[in-house]
């Protein structure tokens, strides 16, 4: 795609497998009136006739204080441009200021289920404009709609699994993805959380990581119950002695509340128990596996190998009372939504995209749709099947931080200046973050994976950030 192309021509599509009847999805998504019951990012529709054919007249209610009512006010009523019920497609566009937005949904039948694709187009020359302020936010927390979506079927067309699957710090972007896909899966989800969200599509029960409960009733069941304890501050902070005690003692107090609770249940069949790939610090051009030692020297960094060292001890030093238990340390999970691309896509739309520092510090990653899968795996739902123990979640190409700025100029098709150290540094300052995240790095892969014959998907880093 020319780069001029990229500033009157966008598009991007989000998917979710369900374990669901093809035609029992289509029945409400093919359904305009009904989208607003499951995808919150708008309010839905006004279907203006009972036909709901091609040229069927549809407003669209799009969500916020600002924008909403200034495009209900000003906006001319959108339409169903196709709609084909042989393949599971409709499709609606509204016009915009010298161009459209297209949003298509299609159920396509799989095995065990079907896929349910959301695809919104932008064409003309406001684009980017409405890139930027509706079009990202149409597709953000699509798992997550199209999880309110399988719990509103009919429970008749629902494909289940009899397991029960516990999730700590299932609301954060890891976990709300997680829940999603399980729950897609017709897996039960429950989730330990300090805010319960409405409308969230899983069991929700309060804890704060650090007391016994009611929640913990919620480890027996009559079904097998495995346990993924993703708890825990959110790691990118100033690095103050506070910070870094409020970083460790949230991982360290979740963990060992969740182990006294495990051991007063039933055995689980499996406990993930989450942990980072930071843990190695920042490691120059060592090529570090699960065999790789812990450093201890100047390349441990208190906010992360020492965050992380806690972390992982409060688990391996407990009874941990489960059939099958893994340490999993995940490096940086992609997807266009991924917290970490905020801040550098910042960057990369104000010019500053080039690389940070001298830019040869390593960046391991992940993409979420191989992470989830991974989790699975773990689970025991899907093949192949990972020897308990400490995993790897990194895939087996990790990038230079020039090539990661560069892959994002690229989609973005700008230009971008070096930043160097200070400028991290001062916008680090000033966003309450650590610059540390972004000018140290680590090449960490999983041999482990490989020698269970786990096959990554997502292996182009750009494909699988671009949105």
């Amino acid at each position: 795609m020319s780069t001029t192309s990229k500033f009157t021509h966008w598009q991007r599509t989000e998917s979710q497998f369900l374990a669901a009847d093809p035609q029992a999805v289509y029945s409400i998504v093919g359904n305009l009136s009904q989208t607003g019951q499951w995808m919150k990012s708008f309010d839905g529709f006004i279907v203006h006739d009972d036909q709901r054919g091609v040229g069927t007249k549809v407003d669209l209610l799009p969500p916020g204080k600002l924008f909403g009512p200034l495009h209900r006010s000003t906006a001319p009523s959108g339409s169903i441009t196709r709609r084909n019920q042989d393949t599971l497609m409709v499709e609606f566009t509204q016009p915009q200021p010298a161009g459209e937005m297209v949003l298509r949904w299609q159920v396509e039948p799989h095995e065990h289920g079907c896929v349910l694709r959301f695809t919104v187009e932008l064409n003309g020359p406001g684009t980017t404009a409405f890139k930027f302020t509706v079009a990202n936010a149409l597709c953000k927390d699509f798992a997550i709609a199209a999880a309110r979506l399988y719990r509103i079927i009919a429970p008749s067309a629902h494909r289940k699994r009899d397991a029960q699957v516990v999730i700590s710090g299932g609301r954060g972007f890891l976990g709300r993805n997680l829940v999603a896909d399980l729950v897609c899966r017709g897996l039960s989800v429950s989730v330990l959380t300090r805010n319960p969200e409405d409308g969230f599509p899983a069991e929700q029960y309060s804890w704060d990581g650090v007391h016994q409960g009611a929640w913990a009733n919620v480890l027996a069941s009559k079904h097998p119950v495995h346990l993924v304890n993703l708890a825990g501050e959110r790691v990118d902070k100033r690095n103050t002695p506070e910070n870094l005690a409020a970083l460790t003692g949230s991982r360290v107090a979740s963990t060992q509340t969740l182990a006294e609770a495990a051991a007063a249940a039933p055995k689980l069949a499996t406990w993930i128990q989450a942990s980072t790939t930071a843990i190695f610090g920042d490691a120059g051009e060592e090529e570090l596996t699960e065999s790789s030692p812990v450093p201890t020297d100047q390349r441990a960094l208190p906010e992360m190998t020492g965050v992380a060292s806690a972390w992982e001890q409060a688990f391996t030093g407990a009874e941990v009372n489960a059939e099958q238990r893994y340490l999993l340390r995940t490096s940086l999970v992609m997807h266009p939504d991924a917290p970490l691309l905020g801040p550098l896509n910042l960057l990369v739309n104000t010019g500053l995209g080039g690389p940070m520092g001298d830019g040869k510090q390593w960046f391991s990653w992940i993409g979420l749709e191989d992470w989830l899968r991974l989790i699975r795996c773990l689970l025991g739902f899907e093949e192949p099947a990972i020897p308990a123990g400490l995993v790897h979640a990194a895939c087996p190409k990790p990038l230079r931080n020039a090539e990661v700025m560069a892959a994002l100029r690229s989609i973005a098709g700008l230009p971008g200046l070096p930043t160097g150290s200070v400028l991290p540094k001062v916008g680090a300052a000033v966003m309450g973050s650590n610059a540390r995240v972004a000018l140290t790095g680590r090449k960490v892969t999983s041999e482990v994976l490989q020698q269970a014959g786990f096959e990554f998907q997502q292996l182009d880093f750009a494909a699988t950030v671009s949105s």
